[in-house]
Parts: C-alpha cells; structure tokens; sequence
C-alpha cells in the first residue's frame, strides 16, 4: 500500500539536559546524536547556548557547523517569557516584549523557522506576530499540563489566535497533557520525599478521576499531608493532563509543532501516555509537520531511550499512515 504523508521525528535537546549541564555529553555530541535521531533539532534557549536571550556569533558558528556537518534541521527554538523573573514584580509587558525579541532575532538567526512560546506571552501577541512577519518565524504556544485542550486558558488562546487571523501564530501540543496514568518515575519520587504509600495511592485515585489541583490539593492536606506531600501533587498536577488526543482534530488548523514528551519505554511503548491514539490523530488530520522526542523521566542512558521513543513513534506512523 502507499503511504499517505505524514509528519516527522527529531528530536529535542532538553532530553540531554542533564548529562549536558553535568559534562557527560557536549554540545557537538548532541548534535551528531541528532543525525540518527530524525536530523530535525531544537534547542531550548538557557539551556543550550550562552548570553541568553541573545544568541552570540559565536554560537550562531557552532550550531551552523554542527548542522552542516551532521546534515541536520533545526525545527523549533524553546523561547522564554518569564513574567515572573524580577523578585519584587512581575515583567509589563512593554519588558517582556524587549526580552523576547533577542529571543525570536536569535531564532531567525540560527535558521529556525518555530519559536515556542509560553502561553504568559499572549499579552503582547500582536507585536509578536509583526516581528515574526519580518523575521520569517512561526510562533506556538506551547500546551503544556495544566493547558490542556479543554481548559480556560487554551480556549483563549484559540480565540485570540483566530482573531488575529495569522498564519504565523500558532500552537504546540505537548504530549504530557495526554495522560492515562501518572509515571512511576513520578510515584518514587514522592516516595524519596517521604510522601506515605496511603497518600500515594489517593493522589492517584484523586488524579484518575479528574479532580483539580486545588481540591487534589485540600483531600491530601486533610488527609495529613504536609508541605512535601502538597509540593509533590502540585508537580504532579502540572506533569499530567487528561485530554482526549481526538481533540486535536479541533486545533488542526493551529499546530505549528508538537513536543513528543515522554516518561518512559516499557516493551516498546510509554505506559502512562496514550501515544497510539496521539499518533493515529496526527496521521488523520494530515499533520507534516515535527515531532520533537523529549524525555523528561528519571537517571538513564538518554540516547538509547530517545532511540526507543522514536522506534516506537515510528512504528505507529508506518501502522496509520495507509491510504
């Protein structure tokens, strides 16, 4: 059978994280890891190069060299809004517009044609698109738990979106927000922090039938949690969301990118997030665009697992995507 088009699998430097900041992986082993790890690449800011939020000639010479020589392609670059950055108040929005635009200048400059952005930005969308315009980028709110496809927040965006009627302003589903159950990588973190096995198993039933992080929050409290067991919830109500993958049928339109996030790889699948029905969405809508691996699970070999994940990705591309 011919396969249809479908989109494609890189992968996102966030997953090195650790073993970058700790030495055990440089910048150019990265690079040559993406060359058989989809060729497509992004890079989070703070994280991967210095002088952020500018971007330096000297690193614009180094990525450039690394792309050249590895044959890669550079697929989204991780902005930061960070509102909340000064210690006494929050940015205006008149600062935060003066922080992002080194940002998206360092983007363009790099040759990437995705920004993320964080929802907090949608304060000063507008101007965004307009440099965007003549920066030649795309820019996507990134829909990371708690935003997920139904709640307050994202409606707004895609009202506003919609509104602004531009092509370059857009969206990007993290795949964290499609949940069936909470990591275990998640549950012994809770365990390291003390959190008893009685308030463990309640999290879970709190979080599998949909309660909100405020009430999760009180039933844990009175159960007699203290401020390790509350923190623990809170991070677990900000890592795993609940909504349904046939959802992204309504944002079509809208995805600009998506983040591949990822726990684990058990038997050749990830046991918490429904990525089969994510996969077979994506396929039937027609998206061609990128898919970033990005694991955000516990101490391992990194590369081996990014491989897994995108074995597993690909397998379920090549299952839907038949004509």
């Amino acid at each position: 059978m011919e396969s249809a088009a479908a989109f494609r699998v890189g992968i996102s430097f966030h997953t090195f994280v650790q073993d970058y900041i700790s030495f055990v992986y440089s910048f150019e082993d990265m690079m040559e890891m993406a060359s058989v790890l989809g060729r497509g690449v992004e890079i989070v800011g703070p994280s991967n190069h210095r002088g952020f939020p500018e971007v330096t000639d000297e690193f614009e010479r180094t990525f450039k060299s690394g792309v050249d020589r590895y044959g890669l392609i550079p697929t989204c670059y991780g902005s930061y809004s960070d509102p909340f950055m000064l210690p006494d108040r929050d940015l205006t929005p008149a600062e935060m517009y003066e922080y992002l635009v080194p940002q998206l200048k360092g983007a363009a400059k790099l040759g990437f044609p995705v920004v993320r952005l964080q929802y907090f930005s949608h304060v000063i969308a507008e101007k965004l698109v307009a440099l965007a315009e003549k920066l030649d980028l795309k820019l996507g709110y990134e829909l990371h738990t708690p935003l997920t496809l139904e709640s307050d927040t994202v409606a707004m965006l895609r009202e506003q979106i919609e509104r602004i009627g531009s092509n370059r302003l857009g969206l990007i589903p993290d795949f964290g927000i499609f949940a069936r159950s909470i990591s275990q990588h998640h549950l012994d973190q809770g365990r390291r922090a003390g959190v008893g096995e009685d308030l463990i198993a309640l999290a879970q039933e709190l979080w599998a039938t949909g309660t909100s992080k405020h009430d999760a929050v009180e039933a844990v409290q009175e159960a007699g949690g203290d401020e390790r067991a509350v923190s623990w919830v809170n991070m677990l109500w900000g890592c795993f969301g609940r909504s349904d993958p046939a959802k992204l049928v309504e944002i079509r339109d809208h995805i600009v990118h998506c983040h591949g996030k990822f726990y684990s790889i058990v038997d050749g699948d990830e046991p918490d997030l429904r990525y089969e029905e994510v996969v077979k969405v994506l396929v039937d809508i027609g998206y061609t665009g990128w898919v970033s691996t990005e694991y955000e699970g516990g101490p391992t070999d990194t590369f081996t697992i990014a491989m897994a994940h995108q074995e597993m990705m690909n397998r379920y591309i090549r299952k839907y995507a038949q004509k």
